[in-house]
């Protein structure tokens, strides 16, 4: 068996789920190909799969633009099995509406789709979320990546239900995506700090950075996806509008795993209303979990 995922990642989150749950499809007889999305990709063929996975970090309850302006481009063929595999820093159901037109084209083109599955992983922006409370949401991931593996294993599709209150919400949202066009103009570097590594230019998933007379300019094609200035080794990069919510600094995924000084349990101490959103969602994680592999 065959399988493609086809993912966009900004900060590196999404890239971490795709080599994750490529690692579990392995383990299960899959062959599996990676396919990383930038604004230079060009549509690629899905003839040859049998299970065809999409993935994505959500942008204001919506697919990112590059994401979605790329899946236009592709014929997706029939009688193919489809998983979305989404991933953002909190649970909110209203998420859920960001798959809504990839699921439209997955049907239409008479597809087998069999669900999609969210996963949470720190947030690139706002506030840097605590390695403990990193390790619960990996630990809450683990358990939903064993869940999806079952599912297609025993063909179980997971229930579709649109919501259109969350559609219309959806919507709104897109005007976010006029936020990194306009927010470009106000990007700064602090010369003072910067090294000339390049790594903002280079690393740029839509081009937008270039360096004109020893300078770097931010064009107008920004997605705001945050990779420069997440992974500024020198934190030289000024977001603009959003500065006083940068987070600078890639989260060490492997480290926090396998640290057994992080005991995951951060939830239970922490009880603010953004805190309240999540213990529900892992709770029916949990008991899912529980059904399959009685543990």
């Amino acid at each position: 068996m065959e399988a493609l995922i086809i993912y966009f990642t900004g900060t590196g989150n999404t890239r971490f789920l795709a080599d994750k749950i490529k690692a579990k499809l392995e383990e299960i007889s899959y062959c599996i190909t990676t396919f990383s999305i930038d604004s230079e990709s060009k549509p690629i063929s899905l003839n040859k799969y049998d299970l065809i996975i999409f993935s994505y970090p959500i942008y204001a309850f919506n697919t990112p633009i590059i994401f979605d302006k790329y899946i236009k481009k592709l014929k997706l063929p029939a009688n193919k099995k489809y998983i979305i595999a989404k991933q953002s820093g909190e649970p909110l159901s209203l998420n859920n509406s960001s798959s809504y037109s990839l699921i439209k084209k997955i049907q239409k083109a008479k597809g087998n789709f069999l669900g999609e599955y969210h996963f949470l992983l720190p947030y690139n922006i706002h506030f840097r979320y605590v390695d403990n409370f990193v390790k619960e949401l990996l630990n809450y991931d683990e358990k939903l990546l064993d869940i999806l593996i079952y599912e297609l294993n025993h063909n179980i599709k997971r229930e579709f239900k649109k919501n259109y209150l969350y559609a219309l919400n959806s919507f709104i949202f897109k005007i976010q995506r006029l936020g990194g066009p306009v927010n470009s103009y106000f990007y700064k570097v602090d010369y003072n700090k910067c090294i000339h590594c390049n790594k903002c230019m280079n690393n740029c998933p839509t081009k937008s950075i270039e360096l004109k007379n020893n300078k770097y300019k931010f064009k107008p094609t920004c997605i705001m996806c945050m990779r420069c200035s997440f992974s500024c080794p020198k934190d030289a990069i000024n977001i603009g509008m959003l500065q006083n919510r940068k987070v600078n600094g890639e989260y060490n995924f492997k480290e926090i795993e396998n640290n057994l000084y992080i005991k995951g349990d951060f939830l239970k101490d922490h009880k603010s209303f953004f805190y309240n959103l999540f213990p529900k969602k892992l709770e029916e994680i949990d008991k899912k979990y529980k059904e399959y592999f009685k543990k």
